[in-house]
């Protein structure tokens, strides 16, 4: 067992970040648009159409959760696997350019991580469309 690892290659660890994400969207939504409003794109019942889609919605956002605790903790366990293997197989230099390249896996991990949680900020904050476009 290593003495330092990466904290992002425990499961709980990358599952509390996915939630605390996916729970500030939330918020940040709620306190944009109002509450009415943001519950209005999970639960609409103007038309039978609109709930389902409220429901996929609804669906989305449990799927956000698990794909960003998979997508962080998959690469980062990897990259620590990859570390493991190199460093038992020749024990010296042959590790070290390896080791910079999972900091560099890891400065894009956070990276696509902020850039998804923003997207989806984004998304949430700007208030829907209900009814047709007018022509």
């Amino acid at each position: 067992m290593p003495l330092l690892r990466s904290p992002a290659s425990d499961l709980n660890f990358t599952l509390a970040l996915a939630l605390i994400a996916v729970t500030m969207v939330n918020v940040f939504g709620v306190s944009a648009i109002g509450l009415k409003h943001r519950a209005a794109v999970f639960f609409n019942f103007s038309s039978p159409l609109q709930f389902l889609v409220g429901l996929l919605e609804l669906l989305s956002e449990f799927a956000r959760i698990i794909s960003f605790t998979f997508r962080l903790f998959g690469n980062v366990f990897a990259g620590e696997v990859l570390l493991a293997i190199m460093a038992l197989l020749v024990p010296y230099l042959v590790p070290l350019p390896f080791m910079f390249l999972e900091v560099f896996v890891g400065f894009i991990q956070a990276f696509i991580f902020g850039m998804l949680t923003l997207v989806f900020v984004a998304l949430a904050v700007t208030p829907h469309e209900s009814g047709e476009a007018s022509h």
